[in-house]
């Protein structure tokens, strides 16, 4: 199962990892989307259908800008 494929804390569960973290940055899986967390400055909760919005921009290919 993949993280976004969550649907309950059930789901949540059976992952490997519910999460990853690197020094104070992590981010975590809940039931109703993902949580970004920079310790001890800030927490972010994105619903699972705009993050997956924003990790395909971000992975997704783009045509250079032209030249003006």
């Amino acid at each position: 199962m993949k993280p976004c494929d969550c649907k309950s804390m059930t789901d949540v569960r059976t992952l490997q990892n519910q999460g990853l973290s690197f020094n104070n940055y992590s981010i975590e899986v809940d039931s109703g989307g993902v949580l970004l967390s920079i310790e001890p400055y800030c927490r972010i909760k994105i619903n699972h259908r705009n993050f997956r919005r924003f990790t395909e921009w971000y992975l997704g290919d783009q045509e250079p800008k032209g030249e003006p």
